[in-house]
């Protein structure tokens, strides 16, 4: 994004007011496609409705990455960032930024126990970096906000995929720019299976299915629009799958694993399955959870992950089965359609047990973080945890490696704030002094705290000391200060 030629550079908008935060972004990777100013998707509705009618495209699988190399204990990989266009809209081409060039990037799939090495190449004119978010790592490839790669260079990551089965994913944690390149198209799958979860037979190859959920607006020529919200984050008045507008996806009358990623910058999902029939969650962010649970309504706040079965066979060949938004905006209730077309003989079944608790350690520190939004001095507005903004210079708090701890988040603002912890997971204790729900016991990375209320977690330090970052995963808010450091001391 090019914030000089609208008039305001990117170190001034950082310390402007929420009320003055309307900032329009473009990408300008290709002149056939440069922005218009005042067109958003909702304007281009209202003249044209086609290219953002709902149903009309068949939803895209993003490809799954080719190792350079690979053998018992490593794979080896190479990807480039870089700029590239999608077809998003019928009829247009989307500048991105992309691992590949496109949008989403390749699905990684590994193997726990089997080392996955990146070279990522930064083929822009800015500089990046790469978090695994969820994945358990090393320090030095974790992607923490001021290790980037410069334009034109490339690191190496390396992944030891020593936790248990998961839904995880990559993109950008540039310091104060993931809003702007999540946003832009730099995200992919990073699925991590487990070889002891094969004898739970659950839906495997074209059945297990990732869908990223994003929502964008665009531009009269196709382009993305992209207005900085400090207060509520970015909100788009389009929602994709997979990068595609509302599409549909022919499903067979048996059991699928759906895995759905919330890879928007701040917008919130409660999905809803047609008639409101059963979704059944195996999973959440850490992995698969200790035993099913039957739900109507699933949320999902920004940077989640839900891997649930969908039985198919409830519903007749020829049913065409919509998954709603609900609550969403009229042009973002919509958020995809199955439609049934045949039947088979089924291979997979859902288990009534999957996971056994770990034994942990009891806490050994209690922590208490409030969050709060801060009009300064000067007009800047910033939004903290345990009132201060990020400072790759201090260090907030130094857990012991192997211990527990107790996080309080405190939420003192209007706005729902994602807390994301990384390289750990955590158990929830309490939401708001209640127990979690049942899909909430198990492992995770991110837990939403609502306005005015108090989630209680328990991370688990368990792998590699060093220094990691803990956010609001509402991209605006993580950007505009409302990150800590902690140091994993061994």
């Amino acid at each position: 994004m090019d914030f000089e030629r609208d008039g305001i550079t990117r170190r001034s908008a950082m310390y402007y007011g929420a009320s003055s935060l309307a900032l329009v972004c473009s990408f300008d990777f290709d002149k056939r496609a440069r922005a218009a100013r005042g067109k958003t998707s909702a304007a281009l509705r209202s003249a044209a409705s086609g290219p953002f009618e709902p149903f009309q495209r068949d939803v895209p699988i993003p490809a799954v990455a080719r190792p350079v190399r690979s053998s018992k204990k490593l794979e080896e990989y190479v990807m480039d960032m870089q700029p590239g266009m999608a077809e998003i809209l019928p009829g247009y081409e989307t500048p991105i930024l992309g691992y590949n060039g496109s949008f989403p990037g390749p699905t990684v799939r590994a193997r726990r126990g089997r080392e996955v090495q990146i070279l990522q190449r930064n083929r822009t004119n800015r500089s990046l970096n790469v978090h695994l978010h969820g994945g358990v790592t090393m320090p030095q490839y974790d992607g923490h906000p001021h290790d980037a790669i410069p334009a034109g260079e490339e690191r190496l990551y390396k992944y030891p995929n020593v936790a248990h089965s998961s839904t995880l994913w990559y993109h950008d944690h540039a310091h104060g720019e993931t809003a702007q390149t999540l946003f832009a198209g730099l995200a992919a799958f990073y699925l991590l299976d487990d070889p002891d979860d094969n004898h739970l037979d659950l839906p495997q190859g074209d059945f297990d299915v990732p869908l990223m959920i994003t929502d964008r607006s665009f531009n009269k020529d196709g382009s993305f629009r992209y207005r900085l919200d400090l207060d509520r984050g970015f909100r788009g008045d389009t929602i994709l799958v997979n990068g595609a507008v509302a599409p549909r996806m022919k499903v067979e009358r048996r059991l699928y694993r759906l895995r759905f990623l919330n890879a928007s910058n701040a917008r919130a999902y409660n999905l809803v399955l047609g008639n409101d029939r059963d979704m059944i969650q195996i999973g959440s962010d850490g992995g698969l959870l200790p035993a099913p649970v039957k739900r109507k309504i699933i949320p999902m706040e920004p940077a989640e992950r839900v891997d649930v079965i969908v039985d198919f066979r409830q519903f007749g060949v020829g049913s065409k089965v919509i998954l709603h938004n609900q609550g969403g905006e009229p042009s973002t209730s919509a958020v995809m359609r199955f439609d049934v077309v045949r039947g088979t003989a089924e291979e997979a079944r859902i288990p009534k047990l999957m996971r056994e608790d770990d034994e942990l350690p009891e806490p050994n520190a209690e922590r208490s973080w409030p969050l709060t939004f801060q009009g300064l001095a000067g007009g800047a507005s910033v939004w903290q945890i345990g009132g201060g903004g990020f400072s790759e210079m201090r260090i907030d708090c130094r857990p012991r490696q192997g211990s527990t701890e107790l996080w309080t988040w405190r939420n003192l603002s209007n706005r729902t704030h994602p807390m994301h912890i990384h390289g750990y997971h955590f158990k929830i204790v309490s939401m708001n002094g209640k127990t979690p729900h049942p899909a909430d016991q198990g492992w995770k990375d991110t837990v939403a705290v609502y306005p005015n209320e108090t989630v209680v977690v328990m991370p688990y330090f368990d792998y590699f000391p060093g220094r990691y970052v803990f956010h609001c995963h509402a991209a605006e808010h993580g950007d505009m200060s409302m990150m800590g450091q902690m140091e994993v001391v061994a």
